[in-house]
């Protein structure tokens, strides 16, 4: 017979939603303590609902369950922060909605990671301060390394020999960056310049205050944002459907720039 408590309580991000019937919904939770978790919550679209708004997607909040045969159910819930700043920007909004998804796509239910859990707020607490779109570069490289798939970028992915200071292929099949002899069995890549490497491997170890402060122009933004999608997408072994959302954020703010009205003066 399980020892597990019939409820218990737990602190958790709410990662995403889905309606079910008239009023109920189930919800996918990444905690501290209980990992990545789904659990249902009865009558929560209903205007009365107590907990409503407490469960919304990109909410932290203190959770209270009773464990089902199937699903948890929620029982309480209180918002530890909405990032509210977050839900007022698009592009951020799209930015967290990105990383919450990559969260999602790679853990398996209840399975504990702490340090990927630290991450994910320390991300979103950097986007509700304003930091710039490439701190999502440093989650992703972060996420890889909690999640065991950890880039090579020191030496040659294939043949373990010492990478020059140049540009070098970054490959995902590899797992890493490979040597000028390697690229023709890499099975294809991005070519990454030297700045761009330097880049991600400061993101290995840096702090996400240090990270966010970069300068990081449009081309080198791009670079690793390419480069670093084709590595997801090639462990994920699909699309992350969040990815093409970022982009058309990103190009929407893109067109209202240009076509800003000039200052007057």
């Amino acid at each position: 017979m399980s020892d597990r408590p019939r409820v218990y309580k737990t602190e958790g991000l709410v990662l995403r939603r889905r309606n079910l019937g008239e009023a109920d919904s189930i919800f996918t939770v990444f905690s501290d303590r209980e990992g990545k978790f789904d659990a249902i919550a009865r009558g929560v679209r209903k205007a009365r609902s107590r907990m409503r708004g407490h469960l919304e997607p990109l909410t932290r909040s203190h959770l209270m369950l009773a464990r089902g045969r199937t699903l948890d159910v929620f029982t309480q819930a209180e918002t530890i922060n909405a990032y509210r700043n977050i839900r007022e920007d698009l592009e951020r909004t799209a930015l967290a909605l990105y990383c919450a998804e990559l969260v999602d796509r790679f853990t398996i239910e209840h399975a504990e990671n702490p340090g990927l859990y630290d991450l994910l707020l320390s991300v979103l607490d950097a986007l509700e301060a304003g930091a710039p779109p490439h701190i999502v570069r440093y989650f992703e490289m972060q996420l890889l390394s909690l999640t065991g798939y950890q880039l090579q970028l020191d030496v040659c992915a294939s043949c373990e020999a010492r990478l020059p200071e140049a540009e070098a292929l970054l490959a995902p099949s590899a797992g890493g960056l490979v040597c000028a002899n390697c690229r023709a069995a890499s099975g294809g890549g991005r070519i990454l310049n030297v700045r761009a490497i330097k880049v991600l491997r400061f993101a290995r170890g840096a702090e996400i205050e240090a990270f966010a402060s970069l300068r990081v122009d449009d081309d080198l933004a791009h670079m690793l944002r390419g480069a670093l999608s084709d590595v997801l997408h090639h462990i994920a072994e699909a699309e992350v459907r969040s990815d093409r959302y970022v982009d058309e954020v990103a190009r929407l703010s893109r067109v209202q720039t240009t076509e800003a009205p000039p200052t007057v003066q």
